[in-house]
């Protein structure tokens, strides 16, 4: 049974047990009922959906990071590169009178989950190529704070997914090593390191999958055991203007490609130099001995560091019917792409700012029960599993917050794989065996409706952690609407495609469902 389908299956109980006190979540104002009438759900196509292109993303701030390229069916290709800065662990080092440098070591750990004693499942990694590691020095100046008009330094500098090209005159032409052939698989064993003591025992580490690749001793010798001026040790300050950065690439091998995930705020993400020292000691009878002591100096990577995206958007997206609607939704991570959806979008006769169906609406006596919006993916534009996500976000686009749903959902839990079921529902099928997301908006619209709320554009995502709400800046967005988007949208390079309002598919085009009860 594959993963998507037990996935599903366990989404399913989980939803089926929490039945019971949903009645809390959904039924609004059940307290003031006196008399009551049950109705058929009440349908509205009055909506409209369309996708919005992301050119330009806000990357720095965060832990997680993409390296490598990824392949969509639907929506081409994706290079992402990663420039970081590196931090001394300790400021003055000293590396003692005759350092000799055994190895310096690169380590970038994958997500995994141990699943047997030894063995471990890969995670966040994307496709099944193999990659070369190209590592160049930076020469960019990655500043904290951004300079303001007076010449203060107030505000923190922001980088964006698109900067690559204003870089690249900054970063040197010859990479400072390249590695081996790398292939990421699914099921993999542990790392076994054996690490020398500084009293010379050997210590035997069984780690979790991870890249670790040697880069050349010359080169951080010349760094940091002799640079041409000990004053850059001295702070991390002054190490950072040293030594600005790396630029990161992976350079794909095969005709399938690969991307990976990495945090790279994680302790065993770093660069470490091996080293020792010889000392000789003559006793009182004239005999010398050699005496060995071994060390290890780490610098890691949580300065700045940036995602930079080359994109061959497949999609075009240039001439979206923001009146009518789309017959699909085009949602892709990354540097890539969200919809935005609006209710309630039928004529306004009377030229008050409300549709005329939004007026009727709050004229009647409903207790809103229950309100879905139904997205389905259209498997015949997006047929391959690399197109069928687990969870999708939505958020208030207008006031840039979360719902009240989001709040009120009573599954929220630490784990984002079954957290929010209820508003954020996961991918599932219906009775035809068709997969689709259920979004629960009881709250949002009970307030719409009888409590005069604005009816606001709506922002929809996809999303592998649901629990994060963060926003990040855009720049030059395709429509201009998002200024901002869900921080998670950049930790998955996937992308979903959804029958949209005006899809030529009836049973599965985008409608707003309302479950009420009519109140006396």
């Amino acid at each position: 049974m594959s993963k998507f389908v037990l996935r599903s299956l366990a989404s399913v109980i989980v939803l089926s047990f929490l039945l019971s006190c949903e009645n809390e979540y959904s039924e609004v104002g059940t307290d003031i009922i006196n008399s009551i009438k049950v109705q058929p759900p009440y349908e509205t196509e009055n909506l409209v959906a369309y996708s919005e292109k992301h050119n330009s993303i806000q990357t720095n701030g965060y832990s997680n990071y993409l390296l490598g390229k990824y392949d969509d069916p639907v929506f081409g290709a994706s290079d992402v590169k990663i420039l970081t800065q590196v931090s001394l662990t300790q400021t003055n080092p000293d590396f003692g009178e005759t350092p000799v440098v055994d190895s310096v070591v690169m380590t970038l750990p994958f997500y995994s989950t141990q699943v047997e004693e030894n063995e471990y499942e890969l995670d966040s990694v994307y496709g099944e190529g193999s990659f070369k590691l190209n590592v160049f020095q930076s020469n960019q100046y990655l500043r904290d704070l951004n300079p303001g008009p007076g010449g203060e330094f107030e505000e923190r500098q922001l980088y964006f997914t698109n900067q690559l090209d204003e870089f690249r005159s900054n970063i040197e032409s010859s990479p400072v090593f390249t590695s081996a052939s790398i292939k990421p698989s699914g099921l993999t064993k542990p790392v076994v390191l054996f690490n020398t003591l500084e009293n010379g025992d050997v210590d035997t580490l069984s780690l979790s999958p991870r890249i670790r690749v040697k880069m050349p001793i010359q080169y951080f010798k010349d760094k940091l055991i002799n640079p041409t001026n000990p004053e850059v040790l001295v702070s991390n300050n002054a190490f950072k203007n040293y030594l600005r950065g790396f630029l990161i690439e992976a350079v794909q091998q095969e005709t399938k490609s690969s991307m990976s995930m990495f945090n790279l705020n994680d302790a065993d993400a770093n660069i470490t130099m091996y080293y020792k020292n010889e000392t000789e000691e003559v006793d009182d009878e004239g005999v010398a001995t050699t005496e060995t002591t071994y060390g290890q100096f780490t610098m890691n990577f949580n300065g700045i560091t940036l995602n930079f995206y080359e994109n061959n958007f497949a999609v075009d997206l240039s001439d979206q019917n923001l009146e009518e609607g789309e017959e699909n939704i085009y949602l892709k991570g990354g540097e890539g792409s969200s919809g935005i959806i609006e209710l309630f979008t039928g004529q306004d006769l009377d030229g008050n700012g409300v549709s005329d169906e939004l007026d009727e609406l709050r004229e009647k006596n409903w207790l809103i029960n229950e309100a879905n919006l139904d997205l389905y993916i259209n498997e015949e534009v997006a047929s391959e599993p690399e197109n069928r996500i687990n969870r999708v976000f939505l958020f208030n686009l207008d006031d840039e917050t979360i719902l009240e749903d989001f709040r009120r959902d009573p599954t929220a839990s630490e784990n984002p794989n079954l957290s929010r079921q209820v508003h954020l529902g996961p991918l599932t099928e219906d009775e035809n065996g068709d997969l689709f997301y259920r979004i629960r908006l009881t709250s949002y619209i009970n307030n719409v409706i009888n409590n005069d709320s604005t009816n606001v554009k709506l922002g929809l995502y996809v999303s592998p952690n649901v629990n994060n709400p963060s926003l990040v800046k855009t720049r030059n967005p395709s429509l201009g609407i998002s200024e901002n988007v869900p921080r998670v949208m950049l930790e998955t390079p996937r992308g979903i495609v959804l029958h949209g309002n005006q899809s030529a598919t009836e049973a599965k085009r985008l409608k707003l469902r309302i479950i009420y009860t009519e109140t006396n």
